[in-house]
């Protein structure tokens, strides 16, 4: 399993900034699948404790306008909130080499960059469909993190393993 890790800047406005995705070699019948972990179940204290430190920036202006229709500051924010602390993310990477190692490629951690654009959504708030969902991590017996660690993937844009 290949590692790569990004330390963020000693001026980060945050400590939990950390970002993690992974490359599975073969998941539900796709090769090379990417899965963005992410930390799920972030409180309504949480997202208040960082409403007003200029973490959120002006939308990205190659978004078009309708799709910036309803893009609040705090889902923004929930974005924000998705993300881990070093500590979290050393924990995290330990205990996926450990539990999953033979199943992932690679993985990686970096800083988010901040601010994040008005328009960004969490990960959480996407819904599963045929080919999207969430590997639930924390579901495993005996997962043993102190917080809530999900993957989300997205099938069709992983090649199969046989011709279809």
């Amino acid at each position: 399993m290949e590692k790569q890790s990004i330390a963020a800047p000693d001026n980060a406005p945050l400590d939990r900034i950390y970002i993690i995705a992974a490359t599975l070699n073969a998941f539900k019948g796709r090769r090379h699948v990417e899965v963005h972990i992410f930390r799920h179940g972030a409180t309504d204290e949480e997202l208040a404790a960082l409403e007003g430190k200029k973490l959120v920036g002006p939308p990205d202006p190659a978004v078009p306008p309708q799709v910036l229709q309803g893009a609040t500051e705090k889902a923004a924010l929930r974005c924000v909130l998705e993300a881990f602390t070093a500590e979290e993310s050393q924990a995290l990477v330990a205990y996926l080499e450990q539990r999953y190692a033979e199943h992932i490629e690679k993985i990686m951690v970096c800083p988010m960059d901040l601010p994040v654009p008005l328009g960004v959504a969490p990960l959480s708030g996407i819904p599963e469909g045929k080919s999207t969902g969430f590997i639930r991590f924390d579901a495993v017996p005996d997962y043993p993190l102190p917080f809530v660690a999900r993957g989300f993937y997205d099938l069709a844009v992983h090649e199969p393993l046989m011709a279809e």
